[in-house]
């Protein structure tokens, strides 16, 4: 039987308030979809991944960033905030949460986790 080429539909992100013809923006809008492409596909069904840019000014050329991101999933949603001076940073440091949010699942238990020794010596009896 032949392979049926899959249908990729494109992953809903948005990213508000981030001004496009700055570099450094396009560089910071790139890394944010890329994360997002690498987190579907440990959790295909993304609802929504959506990166909230406030500027705030700090004399005239230094502006401070704080990004809100908000990732909806089926069963739960992900909020983070994070803040810096160069949004490419910023974004930077979005892409390592999210690859974080990859390597264990909220609902798996802690690997060190053991049982208490009151518990073990009771199921010995």
């Amino acid at each position: 039987m032949g392979q049926t080429p899959e249908v990729s539909t494109p992953l809903p992100v948005y990213i508000v308030g981030l001004e496009g013809q700055d570099p450094e923006s396009s560089i910071a809008e790139t890394k944010f979809r890329k994360s997002i492409e690498s987190l579907s596909h440990v959790y295909p069904d993304i609802g929504e991944a959506r990166a909230t840019v406030r500027a705030f000014a700090k004399g005239k050329e230094r502006k401070h960033f704080e990004v809100h991101v908000l990732i909806r999933m089926p069963k739960h949603q992900v909020e983070f905030i994070e803040e810096g001076w160069s949004i490419e940073e910023v974004f930077e440091n979005i892409g390592s949460k999210i690859k974080r949010l990859m390597t264990k699942p909220r609902d798996s238990p802690s690997r060190r986790r053991f049982r208490p020794r009151s518990e073990t010596a009771a199921a010995m009896f």
